[in-house]
């Protein structure tokens, strides 16, 4: 009888610590399909469920199953969802996420992979401008570098390069703009 009373006592106690889990505690609680339990805060969504679990699968995530039914990445999870994240090996981080995330986790990886991403254009960007004007047999500097970057109105080269990968800039306008700024120069001499 005193086992029975303290287990009865036991449920209680454990009935009145989840009651105390609800709206007022700025939480919410979900599970894995595994059965693991991840803390986030009210109004995360499916997106922010992806990179608590890891940042890859966050990058990858095209939705989600949410107790077996499929939702998009935007969705909002309630207090005792169970989720199972989608990917795809394309999906990549777009810069509309951080509108969808509510965890500074979630904000600062997705940050950092567009970043990355950015940086990665940029490279291409930088290598296709350099080989044109080793092609028109101009000298690529600082000076010419600056005058590029105050003309297309950028504070960094990063994104003039960047600008240039995504076909934003036409190379061949920076061309003229040389070629231009030259003719004027004969005509003052």
């Amino acid at each position: 009888v005193r086992n029975m009373l303290e287990t009865i006592g036991t449920q209680r106690l454990d009935e009145q610590q989840a009651a105390k889990i609800d709206v007022a505690s700025g939480s919410i609680y979900v599970f894995t399909p595994t059965g693991d339990l991840r803390e986030l805060r009210m109004g995360a969504t499916i997106l922010d469920f992806a990179f608590e679990i890891h940042t890859d699968v966050g990058c990858k995530c095209i939705g989600g199953k949410i107790n077996g039914k499929i939702f998009p990445i935007r969705h909002v999870l309630s207090n005792g969802d169970q989720v199972e994240i989608l990917t795809a090996k394309n999906q990549r981080p777009h810069s509309d996420w951080l509108n969808v995330v509510v965890t500074s986790k979630a904000r600062n990886r997705i940050a950092r992979s567009l970043r990355e991403e950015k940086f990665k254009e940029a490279e291409v960007g930088k290598d296709i401008l350099y080989r044109k004007f080793k092609n028109w047999k101009i000298d690529l500097n600082d000076r010419e570098l600056i005058k590029i970057l105050k003309y297309f109105n950028f504070k960094k080269p990063v994104d003039l390069y960047y600008h240039i990968a995504t076909e934003k800039i036409d190379v061949q306008e920076i061309k003229l703009l040389f070629k231009t700024s030259d003719e004027l120069e004969e005509k003052l001499d």
